[in-house]
């Protein structure tokens, strides 16, 4: 998103397209196109205020996000004069999608366990014939 977290990218949900009229009148619920979806996956924060209200009409082209955690996100709701707060869909980088997500991690995870299976083998054995050497020189002297 140029011109938003320094340059630097960030991991949003998409929750209105162009032509989709993305609202909250409360601060917490969000409606797309009249009808409240249901959002599981945000983090709610019980002891803080209310988010901002909004109604927009998202532009052709263009995606109004939303973090999931509300009470930290820099999201489409913070830049609400700029394009209704959309980023052009061009800009958007990579998607993840939760069929995809977790088969993904899951290869690198075996990477990960064989390399410390392998730096614990390479432990051992060093810890093995460190052990071997001072009992050697503990019980002899210095050969």
């Amino acid at each position: 998103m140029p011109g938003r977290y320094g340059g630097a990218p960030a991991l949003q949900r998409v929750i209105g397209l162009g032509g989709d009229r993305v609202e909250s009148t409360d601060g917490t619920r969000v409606a797309v196109n009249g009808k409240q979806i249901d959002e599981p996956y945000v983090m709610r924060d019980t002891f803080g205020p209310a988010g901002v209200q909004y109604d927009v009409t998202v532009p052709e082209g263009r995606l109004f996000l939303l973090g999931d955690h509300r009470a930290s996100a820099n999201d489409s709701r913070y830049f609400l004069s700029e394009q209704s707060g959309s980023v052009a869909a061009s800009d958007v980088r990579g998607r993840v999608q939760a069929d995809r997500a977790v088969p993904l991690v899951l290869p690198a995870l075996r990477v990960f366990g064989a390399l410390l299976t392998l730096v614990g083998i390479g432990l051992g054995i060093w810890g093995f014939t460190t052990a071997g050497h001072t009992s050697r020189f503990g019980e002899h002297g210095h050969d």
